[in-house]
C-alpha cells in the first residue's frame, strides 16, 4: 500500500505529462514528498521525493545537464519531472538512455503547468493516502484483536497480514521455530523445515534502525535466493518471536518500508504480541502441572493409583510402561550465565530458556528411539523418568546421555551436568523407589568423583557401606586418629595431603601415574608421601597400615566430619 509515481500521473494536473523513461517501473516508486530543485542538488534531495525542474541552472548546457539528472538519481528520489520549452526544450537521448538503463522514471511537463498547481494536488493526495492508510492499519488492528479474543490461531493471523502487505509471511518464535505461514510461504518453508535459520551469522542480518514506537527492531537477510525483511516482536527489550516478510527481488528494503507498510507492521506488531503472550501462558501452565505432576510421582506422593492414571491421560503421559529415574544437577548455571550475559535477559529469564531447552533436548533424545519419557525441574535438579526395562537399564541409560550429552554440546558447550542414576527400581509403577535410588547415586557420584560424572546406583554399595560405618562412634575415631593430623596439616598449609593420598591408593601405589595424575614432578610427590608417613606414623610400604589409611579415607570422603578435633 503505497502512494506511487503511477498515482501521480494520474491526476488531474498532470495529465499533460509524459513518462519518457522506465515506463514499467513507475508502479514501484513510492513518493513519499515533494520539492523543487536545480543546480546544486548537494543533499537537498529525500529519498522516495519527486523532484520538479526547470534546468533553469543548465544553461542549456545537455552535459551539465546530464550531470544534473545523474546526481537526482543517485540521491534515490522517485523520479523527476522536467518543465520542458523555456531552459530545457528537449529531453536529450543520452539522458534518456542513461535514466532508462538506471530503471529511472523521467516525466517530461508542458511549460504551462505550474509547479505550484503540481505541488498543491500531490500533497493533497499525500495527506489523504496518510489518513486512509492511518484508517485502514486501525481497522486492521481492531481485526486482528477481534482475532485474538475469539481465540483464533496464528494462521489466520498471518492470512489477514498478507492480504494487507501482499507479500508472504512467516511467523516464528525466538529460536526461528515456524509458528504460521501463509500460502506464498510454503514451498520455502517445506524447504527450511519447521526452522527459519535466523540466527545464522552467515545470513548477515543488517539493520535498518527503528523507523517506529512498536518496531523495535527490524532487519534484512537474503536466504535462498529471495530477500526477507524480519521485524521483532515483543515487549521492552524481550524478544517474543518474528515477523519474516518476503519482498520482491526488485524492490529495496527501504522502498518496501514505506509509510503504508510500516504503520500495517506498526499495529501487526502488538497483536502478534498477544498471541506469543497467551501461547506462553499456555505453555507454562502445561508446563507446570506436567512439571508437578513428575514431581509428585518422584515423591510418592498421591492419594491413589487410579487418581494417578487419570491425571497422566490428561497430560498425555503413558504410565503403563516401565521407567527408570535418572537425575541431572547442573553444577555450573551462575558461571554461564556470567560469560554468556545478554543484557536483554535477566538471570530467572536466561534461566527458564536454559531449561526449558535442556528439557526439549532430553525429549528429543527419548523420541529418537521411540521412548517414552516425563521430565521436570525441581529443587535445581532435573528429573526424568525414562521408559525403560530394568534389564536392559544399563545400557538404555547409557546410550540416552551419551546422546543427550552430545546434544547439549552444541548448545551449551560449557554446561556441565552430574547424573545419578536409578536403574535398580527400574519397572512399572517404580517411580518413588527409583527416583530415591538416583538421587542416592547422584549425592554419591558428586561426592566422590567432583562434578560431570555419572553414577549409578548399582555402583554405590561401597559407598553406601562406608556411609553406614561412618556413623559409628568408635569406627569414626580409629579413621581419625588415622588421617587426622593429615587434615589439620591440609587446612593449615593447604598442602593437599588427603587428595594426594587418595590419588597414590586409586593407582595402586604406582608413583609415576599418580604424579602425571596430580601434575606433580616425581620427587615432590616422594615429599608428600615421606611427609604422610612423617604425621601418621604409618609405613605406606606395610600392607596392613596401607589398608588402614585407604579405610580411613573412604571414611573420611564417606561424611566423616572434617571439623572434628584431631585424635
Amino acid at each position: 500500500m503505497q502512494f506511487t509515481v503511477e498515482d501521480v500521473m494520474k491526476l488531474d494536473v498532470m495529465r499533460r505529462g509524459r513518462i519518457r523513461t522506465a515506463k514499467n517501473n513507475v508502479k514501484h516508486r513510492p513518493v513519499r514528498s515533494i520539492s523543487v530543485i536545480e543546480i546544486p542538488v548537494e543533499d537537498f534531495i529525500e529519498e522516495n521525493e519527486l523532484v520538479l525542474s526547470t534546468g533553469v541552472g543548465c544553461g542549456y548546457d545537455e552535459t551539465l545537464f546530464q550531470q544534473f539528472v545523474e546526481d537526482v538519481m543517485n540521491s534515490r528520489a522517485a523520479a523527476l519531472a522536467v518543465a520542458t520549452g523555456r531552459h530545457i526544450m528537449k529531453i536529450p537521448e543520452k539522458v534518456i538512455q542513461i535514466a532508462e538503463e538506471a530503471g529511472f522514471p523521467i516525466v517530461e511537463v508542458p511549460w504551462e503547468i505550474r509547479f505550484r498547481d503540481i505541488i498543491k494536488e500531490v500533497l493533497n493526495h499525500l495527506q489523504d493516502f496518510r489518513t486512509s492508510v492511518l484508517k485502514e492499519s486501525e481497522i486492521m488492528q481492531k481485526d486482528l484483536l477481534n482475532l485474538f479474543i475469539q481465540e483464533r490461531d496464528l494462521s489466520v493471523f498471518v492470512k489477514v497480514l498478507e492480504q494487507k502487505l501482499k507479500r508472504p509471511i512467516i511467523v516464528t518464535d525466538r529460536e526461528g521455530k515456524i509458528k504460521g505461514k501463509s500460502a506464498g510461504c510454503e514451498k520455502l518453508a517445506k524447504h527450511l523445515g519447521q526452522r527459519v535459520p535466523l540466527m545464522d551469522q552467515s545470513l548477515n542480518w543488517e539493520s535498518l534502525g527503528n523507523p517506529g514506537q512498536f518496531l523495535s527492531s527490524i532487519s534484512c537477510a537474503n536466504m535462498e535466493g529471495e530477500t526477507f525483511i524480519r521485524v521483532s516482536v515483543g515487549f521492552g527489550s524481550r524478544i517474543q518471536g518474528y515477523l519474516v516478510v518476503s519482498i520482491p527481488s526488485d524492490v529495496s528494503p527501504d522502498t518496501f518500508l514505506e509509510p503504508g507498510n510500516i504503520h500495517i507492521l506498526t499495529h501487526a506488531v502488538p497483536a502478534a504480541s498477544l498471541w506469543f503472550q497467551r501461547e506462553e501462558a499456555v505453555l507454562e501452565t502445561e508446563m507446570r502441572l506436567r512439571g508437578d505432576f513428575v514431581w509428585s510421582l518422584a515423591r510418592g506422593n498421591f492419594d491413589s493409583w487410579d487418581s494417578v492414571i487419570s491425571q497422566a491421560k490428561s497430560l498425555h503421559y503413558q504410565l503403563n510402561v516401565p521407567y527408570v529415574s535418572i537425575i541431572g544437577y547442573p553444577e555450573n548455571l551462575h558461571d554461564l550465565f556470567t560469560r554468556q550475559k545478554s543484557d536483554s535477559l535477566s538471570f530467572h529469564e536466561w534461566h527458564e530458556r536454559m531449561i526449558r531447552n535442556v528439557e526439549q533436548q532430553f525429549i528429543l533424545s527419548a523420541k529418537k528411539w521411540n521412548k517414552h519419557i516425563m521430565t521436570t525441574f525441581q529443587q535445581n535438579q532435573f528429573i526424568i523418568f525414562l521408559e525403560c526395562a530394568r534389564e536392559h537399564a544399563h545400557e538404555t541409560i547409557r546410550q540416552f546421555l551419551d546422546r543427550v550429552e552430545e546434544s547439549l554440546k552444541q548448545t551449551y558447550p560449557e554446561l556441565i551436568i552430574s547424573w545419578g542414576t536409578g536403574e535398580r527400581s527400574a519397572g512399572v509403577n517404580h517411580f518413588h523407589d527409583s527416583y530415591h535410588d538416583a538421587r542416592i547415586a547422584l549425592n554419591i557420584g558428586r561426592k566422590q568423583k567432583g562434578p560431570g560424572h555419572r553414577m549409578s546406583y548399582a555402583n554405590t554399595a561401597l559407598y553406601r557401606l562406608m556411609e553406614q560405618l561412618a556413623k559409628n562412634e568408635q569406627i569414626r575415631e580409629i579413621a581419625l586418629s588415622t588421617i587426622g593430623k593429615l587434615i589439620e596439616y591440609d587446612r593449615k598449609k593447604e598442602m593437599d595431603l588427603i587428595p594426594t593420598l587418595a590419588t597414590y591408593i586409586r593407582y595402586h601405589r604406582n608413583v609415576s601415574k599418580s604424579a602425571r595424575a596430580l601434575n606433580l614432578h616425581r620427587q615432590s610427590l616422594l615429599y608428600r608421601l615421606r611427609k604422610i608417613e612423617s604425621l601418621t606414623g604409618i609405613s605406606l610400604g606395610d600392607t596392613d597400615d596401607f589398608f588402614l589409611l585407604d579405610f580411613s579415607i573412604k571414611l573420611w570422603s564417606a561424611g566423616i566430619d572434617q571439623d572434628s578435633e584431631t585424635v
